[in-house]
């Protein structure tokens, strides 16, 4: 694999793991609702409540995410022109994983404030 490659699988691999922390887990699976932990409550009786991040937590944990690969990437950098014992390579990485993390985060932005608009300009 070539360096440009595996960088843009870690890259990948990170998006994915975000997406994944983003999705709720209190959704079952097909496969998940006729499982043999599936328990029977009770009647009256309530499912335990499950805490899940809002809206608001998921997007700043994405973007102190996005803050500290930012910053990472600028050390590395900072300390390869200083000419301690950094891989050139390492900041190479970096900044790519930077770079495409603040692009996913700017496209994120778009789309939300695409979707803000469409709903203002809905008629009640």
């Amino acid at each position: 694999m070539t360096l440009h490659s595996v960088a843009m699988q870690q890259a990948l691999d990170q998006l994915q793991a975000m997406r994944e922390a983003v999705r709720p887990e209190a959704t079952p699976s097909v496969g998940k609702l006729h499982g043999p932990s599936t328990q029977m409550l009770a009647p009256g009786s309530q499912a335990p409540a499950v805490q899940q991040p809002s809206f608001l937590d998921t997007i700043r944990s994405a973007i102190d995410s996005v803050n500290q690969q930012q910053s990472l990437s600028s050390n590395l950098q900072t300390a390869y022109a200083r000419g301690e014992d950094v891989s050139l390579t390492d900041v190479a990485i970096a900044m790519q994983k930077s770079s495409v993390a603040f692009e996913a985060t700017v496209q994120v932005r778009n789309k939300m404030l695409e979707a803000y608009k469409e709903i203002m300009s809905m008629t009640v």
